[in-house]
């Protein structure tokens, strides 16, 4: 029979096992809450750049500058987990930029053949 008593003293026997447990616990729980906020900051900050990259044809008296967009074009190669649909935006915007500025489509053409290179690749070489 269990008594308040008997579970007192099997706590006091195995305080620094329970400590150690919640401990481990605390920290997996921190660490799975960072990387959801983490998580969460790069999609917001994502999306921003996408939103500021082609606002543009959505807002067409909101004019954004040609090195900005370069700037946005080449930063989009830091977003990996997104670099499928990146490389399908920016194919898209070459097409329908084809009469556009010659530097981006440099940094188009540069930012696509990042994206398709394998992860090694990209590892060796700087971007």
């Amino acid at each position: 029979m269990c008594t308040i008593t008997s579970f007192l003293e099997l706590l006091n026997k195995y305080s620094g096992l329970i400590t150690a447990v919640t401990l481990i616990f605390g920290s997996l729980w921190g660490i799975v809450k960072f990387r959801e906020h983490i998580k969460d900051k790069r999609f917001n900050t994502y999306h921003k750049l996408i939103d500021e990259l082609v606002n543009e044809q959505i807002q067409p008296d909101r004019k954004i500058k040609l090195d900005r967009q370069i700037a946005i074009i080449y930063e989009l190669r830091s977003f990996t987990n997104y670099f499928g649909v990146s490389a399908r935006i920016l194919d898209g915007l070459k097409k329908e930029w084809s009469n556009g500025n010659e530097r981006v489509m440099v940094e188009i053409d540069l930012s696509l053949a990042y994206m398709r290179k394998n992860w090694l690749c990209r590892l060796i070489k700087n971007k």
